[in-house]
C-alpha cells in the first residue's frame, strides 16, 4: 500500500533526498505530499522542488512555538497524510502537535531518525557525543516520536563501526550513509507491513 508522507526539514535535507530518490527509483511505495521547513533558506526546499514535490517554508522567526506549530498544522491539514517524517527538523514538537497525529492504537504517526543507538546519546550533537565518548560501535535509530526528545518506540536500528583512523568527519560520513539507506527501508516496510516495532518495544497507549 502506498503511503502518503509529509516531510519536515530544517537544512540541506539529505535524508529527505534519500527518500525522494527511493520513490523515484521504485524502491519506496510512497508519495511525498509536501515538504515543509521552518527555515526559508533551507536547501531542502530547492531539492524537493527538483523532484517535483510541493515545498514551502513556515518561518518560525518572531513566532512563539505555539503560533508556529499552529501555522504548520494549518498547512499540513490541506493534505491527507499517513505519516509525518522528520528529516533533520530542528524543532522540538509539542504534545499539542503530536496529538493531531495520534493513531487509534495510541502512538503518534510521526517518525524520526537519530544518529545514535538510542537511548544512548540523545540530543542535537549525537555524532559528536558518541565520537568524543570513544564508542567502538555506533549506529542509527528510526523511531516513532513521542513527547520526550529523541525518545519513543523503536522501529529499527543499524550499527556501524568506528575505525581507528576515523576523524569526526569520516565517522559522521559513515553514519550518514547508513541513515540514507535505513530511512527509506523502514518507510517501505511500513508501506508493506504497517508499523512493526523491534522486539521488546511497546506501543504506549496515551
Amino acid at each position: 500500500m502506498s503511503i502518503r508522507l509529509a516531510i519536515l526539514v530544517s537544512g540541506r535535507g539529505s535524508n529527505m533526498e534519500s527518500i525522494l530518490r527511493a520513490i523515484k527509483d521504485g524502491e519506496l511505495d510512497a508519495k511525498v505530499e509536501i515538504v515543509l521547513s521552518n527555515n526559508p533558506e533551507a536547501l531542502a526546499l530547492v531539492t524537493a522542488r527538483k523532484y517535483g514535490v510541493h515545498a514551502i517554508a513556515v518561518d518560525n522567526k518572531g513566532l512563539s512555538r505555539e503560533e508556529h506549530e499552529k501555522r504548520v498544522l494549518a498547512e499540513l491539514a490541506n493534505y491527507d497524510i499517513d505519516l509525518v517524517v522528520l528529516a533533520g527538523y530542528m524543532r522540538i514538537l509539542t504534545s499539542n502537535f503530536l496529538q493531531q497525529f495520534k493513531h487509534k492504537e495510541g502512538y503518534f504517526k510521526v517518525i524520526n531518525i537519530h544518529p545514535s543507538l538510542l537511548p544512548a546519546f540523545p540530543g542535537a550533537n549525537a555524532y559528536e557525543d558518541a565520537f568524543k565518548y570513544g564508542v567502538l560501535v555506533s549506529g542509527i535509530t528510526v523511531h516513532l516520536a513521542d513527547e520526550k526528545v529523541d525518545h519513543g518506540p523503536i522501529l529499527a536500528q543499524e550499527t556501524f563501526s568506528r575505525l581507528e583512523s576515523d576523524t569526526l568527519e569520516s565517522f559522521k560520513a559513515r553514519g550518514l550513509a547508513v541513515e540514507h539507506k535505513l530511512y527509506p527501508k523502514v518507510l517501505q516496510s511500513i508501506a508493506k507491513n504497517g508499523i512493526r516495532l523491534l522486539p521488546n518495544e511497546e506501543l504506549i497507549k496515551q
